[in-house]
C-alpha cells in the first residue's frame, strides 16, 4: 500500500466541497421546493377545469333526479288508475317533490291542495341537494329553448306547466306539457321538457354566454 508523507493511505482526490457538511441535504431541499412550486402551478392551472367538470356533473345528475321523480309519478298514475300531480314544495328546511291525487275529478289544483281536496298520496321524492335547484340563470338573457332567437321570459318562474307549477299524469300515462328549469346558482342550467300525450322527457343544457341549448 502506498502511503502519503504523513503516514495516511493514498487514494483518489477528494475535493473539499464534496465533503462539506449538509451539501446533499441542501440540494434535496431545493429539489423539494421546486417540486412543490411546480405542483402548485399545476393545481392552479387545473382547478378551473376540475370545478367546471364538477359543475357539469352536478347539473346532469340533478336533471336525472327530476326525470326519475316524473317517471315514478307517471307509473303511480298508471298502476293505481288515478289522476295525480307532482309539485315541488318546501317542507320545513328541505325541499321535495310531492305527489297529490285529484280529489274531485277536475285535475290537481294548487288552491284545492290548500283546501285539502287534492291530497298527498304519501309519495315523496326528497330533494336533498343544495347545489342545484329549480331556477333560471340571472345576470344575462337566456335563450328560449323553443326559439333561440328570443330570450326566455318570466325568469322568476322556473316550473311551467301551462299556468301552473304542477305536472299532472292521467291513468293512461298522459301528462301536462311543460318545462322545469334547473340552475346551479352560477353558470349552468338544465331544462326538462315534458311532452303531453306521450309524457316523454327531453333534457337540454345551457352554459352562461352560449347562444343555444344543447342535449
Amino acid at each position: 500500500m502506498t502511503h502519503t508523507g504523513n503516514g495516511g493511505p493514498c487514494g483518489p482526490p477528494n475535493p473539499r466541497w464534496a465533503q462539506r457538511p449538509g451539501a446533499s441535504r441542501g440540494a434535496s431541499l431545493m429539489d423539494l421546493v421546486a417540486v412543490v412550486a411546480l405542483a402548485s402551478s399545476v393545481v392552479a392551472v387545473g382547478a378551473p377545469s376540475v370545478m367546471s367538470l364538477m359543475s357539469a356533473v352536478a347539473i346532469r345528475s340533478a336533471a336525472a333526479e327530476v326525470s326519475a321523480a316524473f317517471l315514478r309519478a307517471r307509473s303511480y298514475a298508471i298502476t293505481r288508475g288515478v289522476y295525480v300531480g307532482l309539485k315541488f314544495r318546501r317542507n320545513g328546511n328541505a325541499y321535495e317533490w310531492t305527489l297529490y291525487q285529484d280529489g274531485n275529478g277536475n285535475g290537481i289544483r294548487s288552491a284545492e291542495i290548500v283546501l285539502g281536496i287534492d291530497r298527498p298520496v304519501g309519495a315523496y321524492f326528497p330533494w336533498s341537494r343544495n347545489d342545484v335547484r329549480p331556477g333560471i340563470l340571472i345576470g344575462q338573457a337566456v335563450p328560449d329553448p323553443s326559439n333561440p332567437d328570443q330570450s326566455l321570459d318570466r325568469p322568476d318562474d322556473p316550473i311551467r306547466f301551462n299556468s301552473s307549477d304542477i305536472c299532472s299524469f292521467s291513468p293512461r300515462g298522459e301528462s301536462t306539457p311543460g318545462s322545469i328549469y334547473l340552475w346551479d346558482g352560477r353558470d349552468r342550467m338544465a331544462v326538462l321538457r315534458v311532452y303531453g300525450r306521450t309524457a316523454k322527457i327531453r333534457t337540454l343544457y345551457y352554459h352562461r354566454g352560449e347562444s343555444v341549448w344543447k342535449p
